[in-house]
């Protein structure tokens, strides 16, 4: 541009830079950078009044020309930005990841301060795309369920009890605790072999539940016969 206002014209103008992206990124047939865009369009201005030619020179190796420009560069990088800020334009992908760290900070917040939940806040510790994105995978009978015994908000015998619908909280399958969702899916003895199989443990934590596919959780779920009842 400082060419161009300049006023150039019938001369033969030679361009040297040591970045070969650079150059790459102004001779392909594809823009996807509104910077490269610019600087294509002041190249062609340029060019139309003048015999330009782009050179590349490796950096680093005693080019005077080169040396010259990058330490006018360390010089400038050193000095106090004067003008609006980011002097720099910031990538799309740098936006999206600042918003979703941002987001992710506050729904943990959310998540830590809000009160009650207590079972649900053993099985769901954060949010993740992860489990989102598996959970969206199941069927919605699976879905439903599977939300149920995470929240404790099912059919288990427990939960019956306290809203009247049913006379034990006897859990169905040892006999020996109350019913609920982290009796059955972690410290249920009558269960301990079919968790081992599906899960590898015993005795899970209400986390493990949260690391393994959901499709285990879900054969759990059906080799127990659960998904009959909840």
């Amino acid at each position: 541009m400082e060419i161009i206002g300049q006023g150039a014209a019938r001369q033969s103008i030679a361009i040297y830079s040591d970045s070969q992206a650079a150059l790459k990124a102004i001779g392909s047939m594809q823009v996807c950078s509104r910077l490269v865009w610019d600087c294509v369009k002041a190249l062609q201005e340029l060019g139309s009044r003048n015999k330009l030619t782009l050179a590349w020179v490796p950096g680093h190796k005693g080019h005077k020309g080169n040396e010259e420009a990058d330490s006018l560069a360390r010089e400038g990088a050193g000095r106090a930005l004067i003008g609006p800020e980011p002097f720099c334009g910031i990538a799309k992908t740098h936006v999206r990841a600042s918003i979703d760290e941002w987001m992710d900070g506050k729904s943990r917040e959310w998540w830590r301060n809000l009160p009650q939940q207590r079972q649900a806040k053993m099985f769901i510790k954060e949010r993740s795309a992860r489990l989102t994105e598996d959970l969206l995978g199941q069927n919605r009978k699976a879905i439903r369920i599977i939300v149920g015994l995470q929240t404790g908000h099912c059919r288990l015998n427990k939960h019956m009890s306290l809203m009247g619908l049913a006379e034990e909280a006897t859990c169905r399958f040892c006999s020996e605790e109350e019913e609920t969702a982290v009796h059955v899916l972690c410290q249920c003895e009558g269960l301990a072999r079919l968790r081992f199989l599906i899960l590898g443990e015993e005795s899970p934590s209400a986390s493990s539940y949260t690391k393994a596919p959901l499709s285990r959780l879900w054969s759990l779920i059906q080799r127990t016969q659960l998904d009959m009842v909840l």
